[in-house]
């Protein structure tokens, strides 16, 4: 009796990761190229998007082999930019529905978890503090475009997402995150921009983890470099690096040793289609992976943009 409950503990400290991992695959490692793009005052944007990940997801248990996830997620997003402190700021909320398997090994039993839900959605404010003026369209046309550029950001998940705590895997995480971000751009060139990352997601604890037991999470850190060539006004491509770390899991107040360690390289185009649309594709891969996630993932988005009627009026 003593070796099966010692077995059930393993398991749930094994999954306790996994839970948190497949709940947003790509949540610690958002590859985001020109973070810091400038758009008018009073900017709308919507959009949509399709996402396919599919990979291994590497643990410290030997009584979970084999564990890999093929998951399809529908995004959809409106943002709107305005004046904060006299600088330029922009607000988004990001929705995100999926459906896909897990599968693994658990003491070489062959077991397959469907799942399919609404994720935790996020609201984000981000700041352009040095290299931009909160300009409206008329003068934004006209300016005069700065080399260096220093921005900021905050991120919020609210725990809205499909929870049920008689289940070790689901989409929404029960609990809060908030992710800090810096981020610099450096103009290399009229083609060639520069852009580094340095971010970290903090998280409340999920009280509710599998009938009443509470699962915590250090820190995640994460970095991100790329560098985008623009081809002209509606077509560039970027080549982007990023590094996770730590974000280590406890289930009870007992470590469950499985720091993420890794590495992701990704590619993205944009392209404008006419004044208002434009298509964005994305692929990601991973580099090294010693603990987490190794996906890769492929994203396809359309976005479309508007401004406000008044938009000339004032710069408010």
């Amino acid at each position: 009796m003593s070796n099966i409950i010692f077995k059930n503990k393993l398991i749930l400290f094994a999954l306790g990761l996994i839970g948190v991992l497949f709940v947003s695959p790509l949540q610690a490692q958002d590859l985001e190229p020109r973070f810091l793009s400038s758009v008018p005052l009073k900017t709308n944007f919507a959009g949509t998007a399709y996402g396919y990940s599919s990979g291994d997801i590497l643990l410290n248990a030997q009584e979970i082999e084999n564990l890999n996830a093929k998951l399809n997620s529908v995004i959809g997003f409106y943002g709107r930019s305005f004046k904060l402190f006299n600088k330029p700021a922009k607000i988004d909320v990001v929705s995100t529905y999926s459906f896909g398997n897990l599968n693994a090994l658990v003491y070489k039993v062959d077991t397959t978890v469907y799942k399919n839900g609404l994720h935790d959605p996020s609201l984000r404010l981000s700041m352009i503090l040095i290299g931009e003026e909160a300009l409206n369209l008329q003068e934004f046309k006209v300016r005069e475009k700065k080399k260096f550029k220093l921005g900021a950001a905050l991120k919020i998940k609210a725990p809205l997402g499909q929870y049920d705590d008689t289940k070790l895997i689901n989409m929404g995480a029960n609990r809060w995150g908030f992710q800090v971000k810096v981020a610099g751009s450096y103009l290399v060139s009229k083609k060639i921009v520069l852009e580094l990352h340095v971010d970290s997601w903090f998280f409340t604890e999920n009280t509710s983890f599998n009938n009443g037991n509470t699962l915590s999470q250090k820190p995640l850190l994460s970095s991100q470099l790329h560098m985008a060539y623009i081809f002209n006004p509606k077509l560039w491509i970027s080549a982007s690096i990023g590094q996770v770390a730590y974000g280590e899991t406890s289930i009870n107040n007992i470590g469950q040793d499985n720091y993420q360690k890794n590495s992701k390289y990704g590619i993205t185009t944009s392209y404008r289609l006419n004044k208002f649309g434009s298509l964005k594709f994305v692929v990601t891969n991973g580099i090294y992976t010693a603990g987490g996630t190794d996906f890769t993932t492929y994203l396809f988005a359309y976005s479309f943009i508007w401004f406000d009627k008044n938009k000339n009026k004032n710069n408010g």
